[in-house]
């Protein structure tokens, strides 16, 4: 019963469902003393996390991340700054929580991984940064229609530049991670009474 099941657990569910028990109760459990809030406190902690096991903080990652479902601002922010504190410079350990969430149905997720991936990136030594780069550069780019998700985009670029910065041979097209991107239109608008 550790985050690896709580992980094949919550996978399995479609937003909505999962929303109606899951981001409620870290809603409203978020603030208050209790394990979200504890899990989240210990993240951000000053504390050496050199002699933590991988393992450990594979897990930590992993239950934080499901912490990113909820609409509760303060709860997603403070899983997606705990998320850089444990993985800076320990991104090889980062892009093993990104694999397991690829096919998260959720982009509130998706979003802050990145956002917290580009976090780790631009505070890390460059170990480890290769490696992310490509592999952001295969899951939102290399098909040449990256997720119409603006925030999501920019977040994957900006981790792609850092390297490339950095003078990391990545052998990629650079310009299938620049604007303007090929994303399918929506085909059913709705219009403004609908909307209203």
């Amino acid at each position: 019963y550790n985050a690896d099941f709580l992980h094949e657990h919550l996978i399995e569910y479609e937003l909505p469902d999962r929303d109606a028990f899951w981001s409620i109760f870290l809603h409203e459990h978020g603030m208050v003393e209790g394990p979200v809030h504890r899990l989240i406190k210990w993240a951000w902690s000053d504390k050496d996390r050199s002699s933590v096991p991988d393992d450990t903080l594979r897990l930590w990652g992993t239950t934080l991340a499901w912490f990113l479902t909820t609409p509760n601002r303060f709860v997603r922010d403070g899983a997606t700054k705990g998320l850089v504190c444990l993985f800076t410079n320990r991104l090889s350990l980062l892009q093993q929580v990104l694999e397991i969430f690829t096919e998260v149905n959720d982009p509130y997720v998706s979003e802050r991984l990145l956002s917290a991936a580009y976090g780790c990136a631009m505070r890390s030594n460059s170990e480890g940064l290769h490696e992310l780069a490509l592999w952001v550069y295969r899951e939102v780019f290399e098909d040449g229609r990256p997720p119409a998700h603006i925030l999501l985009r920019d977040y994957a670029r900006g981790i792609i530049e850092l390297a490339a910065r950095c003078g990391l041979n990545l052998d990629i097209a650079m310009e299938r991670i620049r604007p303007p991107y090929r994303s399918e239109w929506p085909e059913d608008i709705p219009s403004v009474d609908e909307f209203e």
